[in-house]
């Protein structure tokens, strides 16, 4: 893109969580701006292993990734990693610089939800809210409208209900 700043680039991982038409949003403390859990990847820590970690931390929900199942080569020097939903970019603001996160995105649903399972009374996993966050809650998927998005969060919503509906 030619238009694009040049600023610095870091990492990041996210997950959007989805479970019975809701989905799992934070509010993040410092955008003021509802967004899935996510953050930066550690050393020596894959993205999708920093999606999990992230979104148990912020939220105290464990999360499944979805996506194409890969071959396991069983190799620890050449293996495949879980599928990210997309990879999107998102202009952000740390320690005074502004800064892109390159936010590797994974479709996830709470460990032991089956995409597609009605609705039982209660079935929404319970939440903890982490340090990080101003708050976490899940939002009904037809109500989102009404909510103060933090950018791309709409699109990635869509991909994530794109590709459960080709699953």
């Amino acid at each position: 893109m030619e238009n694009r700043h040049r600023i610095a680039q870091h990492f990041t991982a996210s997950g959007v969580v989805l479970c019975h038409e809701h989905i799992l949003l934070v509010h993040h403390r410092r955008i003021q701006a509802w967004l899935p859990p996510g953050g930066h990847i550690e050393d020596f820590e894959m993205p999708h292993e920093a999606a999990a970690r992230e979104i148990f931390e912020e939220t105290g929900v464990e999360v499944e990734m979805l996506g194409d199942r890969l071959p396991q080569t069983g190799d620890p020097d050449a293996f495949f990693l879980a599928q990210p939903l997309c990879l999107h970019a998102v202009r952000a603001r740390e320690n005074g610089e502004d800064v892109y996160h390159l936010d590797i995105a994974y479709l996830c649903v709470p460990r032991g939800f089956i995409p597609g399972e009605p609705a039982a009374p209660g079935a929404l996993p319970d939440l903890k809210v982490g340090e990080d966050v101003k708050e976490a809650r899940w939002v009904r998927l037809s109500d989102l409208d009404r909510w103060n998005l933090a950018k791309n969060v709409r699109e990635a919503v869509a991909l994530a209900l794109t590709a459960l509906a080709r699953s």
